[in-house]
């Protein structure tokens, strides 16, 4: 007997063993599951409010028993149990909690692309991994690998995951046992790939030094240098590479080739299968960076990814052939890795992590994001990849558009925070009269066109088209809100003038009231050329009972408006340009 309806699992067993004794007091005795929805009856045994009008949805001739002591009750009388729904959502919480952390990390999808290579993004894997309210605050570092598919892109982010791992218990750096299995991203030694599209560590590394805490997260990209798939993929999901990463590794083989020059930019190369041995590691990379510099330079093609290799932020690692006997294997043991390579893997990897506090993700201004910033930060990113229609040649380009993007909502929202703060709705009526509309216009639009001189200048690629675009639409966006603060400022402004008329003249009580309220306010607003005898004659005259008031203010302001605008000894206007104001005063009759 019990609910037809869908129930919620049962509280698994695992759960934690300081609220298993808890288990019969949130059961339903009915349904054998979590109350919901809970109801007591009057003989103070509780039951699921669905559960417990089913097991009396059929008469009974010696009354409505409870399923337990078997006491008759009202049938009518359902008291909810709204403590009880709270417990059971606490406990439900805490034990959902509990399974997580006893559940083993592992790597999840977070960017994928469908059939159709649209890039689609999987949110609850974003919400659980940076907008987590534990870490959402923290600064963050991710590390990301980009490159083409079998060249041991996933063994060496587990081999990373390893070293983070001990480095997060305080241990020395260990990229565990010789005889170890690897886990973590999944890889594998024949021809089949991963899915493509950007998997994510789903536990961060938190990292402590001097007080401070920083979460590290680990990517992998699948299918952004794959020559199977189409040139949009590739472009868009080694663009998004880059924006996340604040250390990105590039992995290549054996050499740099000039058909992956496009993807160079604030990065690490790694270059694997080197083909001397005994010629490995950084300073053999930084040699091997120079040559390939002087062979650029004679190349106007490639001018920014010169610029790249020249740049501090630029740096690279030579690693040797792993060893058939690692190749052939699955199990990615570091004791069938030829001895150079594991020594220099070793070395290669620990200097990485060791640096791991320089690489926290930063903005353009170099202010540090946080983990909910970046969440929030690529959602917007792959909204504008679903939305815009982008056909660039390169990753770069993709990179550069997107930030373009990033930095003018950036621009926007600086504005939007300068107005707020340069006339706050808590302004006092007299603070709002000390700065005329015509005044804080001029200043508001001089901060517009600051911060649209700001933007062109940080406007990043070489596109003139795209800039042109970009600075049109950042020009348009500013004045709309220049003009949005302006007229809502002048409302405020007429609206305080129109206030203190009345307060000046109700408190005079009296004709003479009347003319010197409607004066104030009359006088407050031609000088801004707005003149609304009318309104303030109808606030400040309403409070004598005649019309006198607002015809006396609108006189008053006529004339102090004429007066501002008559011209000085040099002919000079001291004004705006004279507007007829209708005389408002009632014809005596």
């Amino acid at each position: 007997m019990g609910s037809s309806r869908s129930k919620p699992a049962t509280m698994p067993n695992e759960g934690s063993a300081h609220f298993s004794k808890l288990k019969d007091d949130i059961t339903c005795s009915i349904c054998l599951h979590e109350i919901h929805d809970p109801v007591s009856i009057t003989c103070g045994h509780t039951f699921c409010k669905p559960c417990i009008s089913s097991y009396w949805s059929t008469p009974q001739p010696f009354g409505y028993r409870c399923p337990e002591c078997r006491k008759v009750c009202p049938r009518d009388q359902l008291i909810p149990a709204y403590r009880l729904q709270q417990l059971v959502s606490k406990v439900q919480l805490v034990v959902k909690e509990e399974q997580s952390k006893l559940a083993p990390p592992r790597a999840v999808q977070l960017v994928y692309t469908d059939a159709s290579n649209k890039m689609g993004l999987d949110e609850s894997v974003l919400d659980g991994c940076f907008l987590d309210s534990k870490i959402s605050d923290y600064p963050l570092c991710l590390i990301c690998v980009i490159g083409e598919k079998r060249r041991g892109k996933s063994s060496l982010m587990n081999y990373i995951l390893r070293a983070l791992y001990s480095l997060e218990k305080g241990q020395p750096i260990s990229l565990g046992e010789q005889d170890e299995t690897l886990h973590g991203f999944e890889w594998r030694s024949g021809t089949d790939s991963i899915t493509k599209g950007i998997w994510l560590w789903n536990r961060p590394f938190l990292l402590e030094r001097n007080g401070e805490k920083m979460a590290v997260f680990v990517l992998d990209t699948e299918g952004s240098m794959d020559i199977e798939s189409d040139r949009e993929t590739c472009v868009k999901l080694s663009a998004l590479s880059m924006l996340l990463s604040s250390y990105l590794i590039f992995n290549i083989n054996a050499s740099l080739k000039t058909t992956e020059l496009d993807y160079l930019e604030h990065l690490n190369i790694l270059v694997r299968d080197w083909h001397n041995p005994d010629d490995c590691g950084r300073d053999a990379a930084k040699s091997y960076m120079e040559h390939e510099t002087e062979k650029l330079r004679k190349s106007a093609t490639y001018r920014r990814v010169l610029e790249t290799l020249r740049s501090p932020s630029a740096s690279g690692f030579l690693l040797p052939h792993p060893g058939k006997t690692f190749l052939r294997s699955s199990e990615g043991r570091q004791s069938d890795m030829d001895d150079d390579f594991r020594s220099h893997l070793t070395t290669y990897i620990s200097n990485l992590v060791e640096e791991v506090w320089l690489h926290r993700k930063t903005d353009v201004h170099g202010e540090r994001i946080t983990c909910g910033q970046l969440g929030r930060m690529l959602k917007d990113f792959v909204s504008t990849l679903q939305q815009e229609n982008f056909s660039f040649a390169s990753p770069i380009e993709m990179f550069y558009a997107l930030e373009n993007h990033k930095n003018l909502k950036i621009t926007v929202k600086i504005f939007q925070d300068f107005v707020t703060n340069k006339a706050p709705s808590s302004s006092s009526p007299i603070k709002v009269l000390k700065v005329r509309p015509s005044n804080m216009r001029e200043v508001v639009s001089e901060e517009a066109l600051r911060l649209l001189q700001e933007y062109e200048q940080n406007l990043r690629g070489s596109n003139d088209t795209a800039r042109k675009n970009l600075i049109c639409e950042m020009k348009a966006l500013l004045d709309q809100e220049v003009e949005k603060f302006c007229s809502e400022y002048s409302k405020r402004f007429t609206k305080c003038a129109v206030g203190i008329g009345c307060a000046v003249g109700g408190g005079i009580l009296s004709l003479a009231g009347g003319i010197v309220g409607a004066a104030v306010a009359g006088t407050v607003l031609a000088t801004e050329a707005v003149i609304i005898g009318g309104a303030v004659g109808g606030s400040v005259g309403g409070a004598i009972g005649t019309g006198v008031g607002g015809g006396v203010g609108g006189i008053i302001g006529h004339i102090a408006k004429k007066k501002d605008q008559m011209p000085d000894d040099q002919g000079n206007s001291n004004g705006s340009t004279p507007e007829d104001t209708q005389k408002l005063v009632p014809k005596a009759e």
